[in-house]
């Protein structure tokens, strides 16, 4: 910054000399004599007031409100209450018997379907070794009497090989 030109007084800004020395009195001499005028306006406008208007608008507006009272029949509100009430027992007593009624069927593991199963093994990506289905199987079935007595056919297998859609399987024929 020029230390010359740092208070430049060019801006086109200017106050005409002993203004704010008279500027008191002066404002007070405006007030005043715009009083009389900013009165004498007012009094000129053309809206007027009735004379007593503001003593009798209060009894005019509660005349006009008693007047405007409905005459018809009124709906008590214990009604309504009496209603919520009816409704509220009504619904506890349906939860109620929905829950007590015993459901006729179970699920069970006969019920569900083989491809259900597989579907599920393979959605979630469960491997489970032999050993682990081993611990699942029952205990108490003895597997090798339930092969002796049903005898399967060598055309009943290929028949129902065949018919299967076998994915990671091959079958290899000599």
């Amino acid at each position: 910054m020029k230390k010359d030109k740092s208070h430049k007084n060019n801006d086109g800004f200017k106050v005409p000399e002993g203004y704010f020395e008279s500027f008191e009195s002066k404002l007070f001499e405006k007030i005043a004599s715009d009083k009389d005028d900013q009165l004498s306006s007012k009094m000129d406008s053309g809206f007027k007031v009735p004379e007593d208007y503001f003593t009798t608008l209060e009894d005019t507006i509660m005349q006009k409100i008693d007047d405007d009272k409905p005459k018809g029949k009124l709906i008590s509100l214990r009604v309504s209450k009496n209603i919520l009430y009816i409704s509220g027992i009504a619904a506890m007593i349906a939860i109620i018997i929905s829950v007590s009624i015993p459901k006729e069927s179970e699920l069970n593991f006969n019920s569900i379907e083989v491809a259900d199963i597989h579907a599920y093994f393979n959605e979630e990506d469960i491997e489970l070794s032999t050993s682990e289905i081993a611990a699942l199987l029952d205990e108490d079935i003895i597997y090798s009497e339930t092969f002796e007595k049903e005898l399967i056919d060598d055309e009943t297998l290929l028949e129902y090989l065949s018919e299967e859609d076998l994915d990671d399987e091959i079958i290899f024929t000599e």
